[in-house]
């Protein structure tokens, strides 16, 4: 029998408020008349560490190591700009991003990345403060420019994510499996309440 791998990946949930925000951006851009595929507001994330398929049996140990990765003071970033990947030119992935990190994200990121490279995976980009909003295929035109208030975002908790599949809309949907508290006393990890997130 093939065992099943499960595609997962390290981040950080949106509170409500900064979820919104981050939606009320994403309608700013469509009303432009921007094309894109629209991230529905319930997969609004922050990743810091996309671990990719991994086998069941090395799910204990991914836990642990977001245990281990928790034991950090809790913060906030500011999210200020709307961007793009590669570049705004032409953007494959739209995201609302921080013009600046900070030291503690910077710290945070580096820590989750350190534990699940100590696992044997592999990071070839830094992670970036940002909430992927929309992808664009193929990019075509430049991102159109689009104001829109500061947003605070807390980070207060890690979260391990699993992507599955969503058929139905061909596109994903993303399941939360565990969270971590940062308390910066080693907080454990819980199980967290099955939250299936339907993509639209």
């Amino acid at each position: 029998m093939v065992e099943r791998k499960r595609r997962l990946f390290a981040g950080v949930e949106l509170d409500a408020t900064s979820r919104a925000a981050c939606a009320a951006v994403c309608e700013q851009l469509r009303k432009t008349g921007f094309t894109a595929r629209y991230e529905a507001p319930e997969k609004l994330h922050v990743t810091f560490a996309f671990l990719g398929y991994v086998e069941s049996t090395r799910y204990a140990s991914v836990v642990e190591a977001l245990k281990a990765a928790g034991n950090a003071a809790s913060f906030s970033v500011t999210l200020d700009r709307l961007g793009g990947f590669p570049h705004e030119r032409k953007p494959r992935i739209v995201f609302v991003g921080a013009r600046e990190q900070g030291a503690p994200f910077r710290s945070l990121a580096q820590r989750v990345r350190d534990v699940y490279a100590a696992l044997g995976f592999e990071f070839r980009n830094d992670a970036v403060a940002h909430v992927t909003i929309a992808r664009v295929k193929p990019p075509h035109r430049p991102l159109p420019l689009v104001e829109f208030p500061p947003i605070p975002l807390g980070i207060d908790r890690l979260t391990l994510f699993e992507s599955l599949p969503d058929r139905a809309h061909n596109t994903s949907r993303y399941e939360t499996l565990e969270s971590v508290i940062l308390t910066g006393e080693g907080s454990g990890a819980v199980p967290a309440e099955r939250n299936d997130v339907s993509a639209v």
